[in-house]
């Protein structure tokens, strides 16, 4: 879990520095929304797939960036977790590669973050 991305940090500008992989991504910008699944429980026929750890939604001076955390279980191509980013130029951009996701846990997370971070990007 990423110690920048919590609630004290949610519609402050600042510069960003979040893991992926052995490096990390910096980057001024404001944290418009985020989800930790760490409470989160599933059912037992989902315990077996890939879920959504970590998402968070920030706008930087000309994008909006999608960082997420994704945890593969009983994958015969890949294992762990996963960090990824992706950019889009809009937020409605971030809410349809968002609500392309087919997690396990997606019910969580979707539609709320978008609605947290328009209600954030005002």
């Amino acid at each position: 879990r990423e110690k920048d991305i919590n609630s004290t940090q949610l519609g402050k500008v600042r510069r960003f520095r979040l893991a992926r992989g052995d490096r990390s991504v910096n980057f001024k910008g404001k944290l418009l929304s985020f989800y930790h699944a760490e409470g989160d429980s599933v059912e037992p026929q989902a315990q077996d797939k890939t879920r959504l750890e970590t998402i968070a939604i920030f706008r930087t001076l000309t994008r909006y960036l999608i960082y997420y955390v994704l945890e593969y279980q009983n994958n015969e191509h890949i294992s762990g977790k996963q960090v990824h980013l992706h950019a889009t130029a809009s937020l409605e951009g971030a809410d349809r590669f968002i609500a392309a996701m087919a997690y396990v846990n997606k019910r969580a997370f979707f539609p709320a973050v978008i609605e947290d971070a328009q209600k954030m990007d005002r």
